[in-house]
């Protein structure tokens, strides 16, 4: 893939889940099917710390060489973002804007720029374009993940 077919990608992901969660009714997307699990729109928020997470390091690589890029803990950014209870309309504008930002990035870099490496924290070395391509292959699963979420069995609400 070259850089402007990665941005087109990247472009696209906030449409597809804008459509998965299309018509979802609230209780839906934020029902967690099991604990320990996301909820529908958890799902959707971790899809923006990952756009925002892969974004700075696609910047580091291409500005450093062979630059540390260090993990982080997914379950806690989750947490500690309040997806679970934020607006849908809101953490999909997000979801939009960070995906934006992460796709006007790469539509800026040169094709020898594809080959530079990182180092990343737990998998060792990864190329510029391993660090594009890895987040948008990881979209199709969440997007699975999010809807399993949304068609999970719900307790039944009281009887009023």
């Amino acid at each position: 893939m070259t850089g402007r077919t990665f941005a087109v990608a990247l472009r696209a992901l906030p449409t597809d889940f804008r459509a998965a969660l299309s018509g979802a009714d609230d209780v839906a997307v934020r029902h967690r099917p099991a604990p320990g699990e996301w909820s529908a729109i958890e799902v959707l928020g971790h899809m923006i710390d990952k756009m925002r997470a892969w974004r700075g390091r696609v910047q580091r690589i291409a500005l450093e060489d062979q630059p540390m890029l260090p993990g982080y803990d997914q379950d806690a950014y989750v947490r500690e973002q309040g997806y679970q209870d934020a607006a849908v309309d809101d953490l999909l504008d997000r979801f939009a804007e960070a995906s934006e930002d992460f796709a006007a990035l790469v539509d800026t870099l040169p094709a020898s720029a594809l080959e530079r490496v990182g180092i990343h924290g737990e998998t060792g070395p990864m190329t510029l374009r391993q660090c594009i391509a890895l987040p948008l292959e990881s979209a199709a699963a969440h997007r699975e993940q999010l809807l399993a979420a949304l068609l999970s069995p719900q307790p039944d609400s009281p009887k009023t």
